[in-house]
């Protein structure tokens, strides 16, 4: 394996300012980061002070009145259901020191207040101000239809042996929670890892300005969010932002799989590790086996070199998920047997394909965190593979923003059922009966496929099946839907006594 180019040191170079339009919907906190003077939040926004004194010095950044504590700059957000600037003076009255905001403000004279063209903006110019101080820091940035959460959690794991690594809290990938992550970077942090999201273009260039990564990857490109991206081809451009915005010196971590991203790949300039199930990839694996709910083996090969390596994750896809990890580690230049090791400590993020007990000795897979098409045949594939159960209960949501495509894509979810062989299909939401006339129209009919109008019929439907002995100790259920349609609450009934 022969690697073009090399990861360099971050410089502080040009920051290019670019406008969003990107809408937030969630509340934000404040992140503890080295303190900020008047002077540099001016360089960083390129704001106008209206008043207060260029040598004070501010605590931390917070765009969150409710946690303001004394010392803090507050920046005043404004949001399609919310605008910051309602909330400037119960920041004051706990104890902000300063203001940014975008719309004229009468406060005491001494307060130091800064006025800038638009605070999401802002917030992202001082993200990269930050970040670009850090000048041993490494950035890798990961998106992708699915798994980018999972491959960020297991590259911060590789990592994470011996470095002090500032990783994406959460799932917090967008125009806001990107540059609140980046504020709590420190000259103590080797890397940052960091997760970018999209449901519309031009978010991941803004992203990939604000964070300038030292390694990129699309860990793949698959149908989600058509409903602001019009078809797949428009997920593939929108993704490819990400590597036609890093820089020169950027090494590119390539999904050789994926034609789609191939394509990007060719068209930029940067080094490239390629990772994939194709044996002409860098970083790719052979020899799998499932470990049941321990997880999954497989041998992984970076060029020459090879090293067996135990997962927690579930499936199929997880192993290409520790692929795409793997590449991005060997761009920083982590060896395969610490990335071995990093992959074995790896923990699955929260309702991702978690393994759990229900009362009467039920098995849970708890994928209920999101889905699109691909994140739900990969459930449905790990589920046909685990444990002896004789029954199969699969219960699924509605899969989110996929504009005109939503019905047929529902439809082969139905179809998929039936081809890995799952006992039952409980399914509710607006396209359960496109669900459910998939799985009929493949062969799956009476009692062992339904549609539901709610999760309260559907969880009743379940017990009836336990009280008839249709499902007993050991078979599985899986819990699978868009974050949109609060699949957890179920999990919540499952678990009742």
């Amino acid at each position: 394996m022969e690697l073009v180019g090399s990861v360099k040191s971050r410089t502080s170079e040009g920051m290019i300012r670019s406008r969003t339009t990107s809408g937030f919907g969630y509340g934000f906190a404040t992140f503890q980061n080295p303190a900020w003077n008047l002077s540099q939040i001016l360089l960083a926004t390129g704001g106008r002070v209206l008043s207060g004194s260029l040598k004070t010095v501010f605590r931390s950044i917070s765009t969150d009145s409710r946690r303001v504590e004394p010392g803090d700059l507050f920046l005043a957000l404004t949001g399609d259901r919310f605008d910051g600037h309602g909330f400037v003076r119960e920041a004051l009255k706990k104890g902000a020191a300063g203001l940014i905001v975008s719309k004229m403000q009468e406060v005491p004279g001494s307060v130091p207040v800064v006025l800038v063209e638009d605070t999401l903006e802002a917030l992202g110019d001082l993200a990269a101000y930050r970040c670009s101080r850090m000048h041993t820091l490494k950035v890798l940035g990961v998106t992708g239809s699915s798994g980018k959460t999972t491959v960020k959690e297991m590259v911060a794991a590789i990592l994470g042996q011996g470095n002090r690594v500032l990783k994406t809290m959460g799932n917090l990938n967008n125009l806001v929670g990107l540059p609140l992550s980046l504020l709590s970077v420190s000259f103590c942090h080797d890397f940052a890892v960091l997760e970018m999201g999209m449901n519309q273009p031009g978010e991941i260039a803004r992203l990939t300005e604000i964070a300038e990564p030292d390694v990129s990857c699309i860990v793949n490109v698959q149908d989600a969010h058509l409903a602001g991206l019009g078809d797949i081809n428009g997920v593939a451009k929108a993704k490819g932002e990400l590597f036609f915005g890093s820089k020169s010196w950027a090494i590119l971590a390539v999904n050789i799989d994926d034609k789609r991203i191939r394509s990007l790949a060719r068209s930029c300039g940067q080094g490239k590790i390629t990772f994939g199930r194709n044996r002409k990839a860098d970083v790719r694996a052979t020899h799998l086996r499932s470990l049941g709910v321990n997880g999954m083996a497989f041998t992984l090969h970076i060029g020459g070199e090879k090293t067996r390596v135990n997962i927690k994750g579930l499936g199929r896809h997880n192993v290409m998920n520790s692929l795409a990890a793997a590449a991005m580690a060997v761009g920083v230049g982590m060896d395969i047997h610490a990335i071995g090791r990093g992959l074995s400590l790896f923990e699955p993020f929260d309702r991702r394909q978690k393994v759990d007990d229900l009362v009467g000795g039920l098995k849970l897979l708890d994928d209920s965190y999101n889905a699109n098409p691909a994140s739900m045949q990969a459930a449905l594939e790990t589920l046909s593979i685990l444990g002896k159960g004789r029954k199969t209960a699969v219960l699924l949501g509605d899969m989110l923003e996929l504009g005109d495509q939503s019905e047929s894509a529902h439809h082969l979810i139905g179809e998929s059922v039936v081809r890995h062989k799952i006992d039952y299909l409980l399914a509710v939401g607006d396209f359960a009966q496109a669900v459910v006339q998939g799985a009929v129209d493949s062969g799956m009919a009476g009692e062992r496929v339904k549609e539901f109008v709610s999760k309260e019929q559907l969880v009743n439907h379940l017990r009836k099946l336990e009280e008839k002995g249709e499902l007993s100790p050991g078979d599985w259920i899986l819990v699978k839907g868009s974050r949109g349609m609060r699949m957890e609450t179920i999990i919540s009934e499952l678990k009742k006594v």
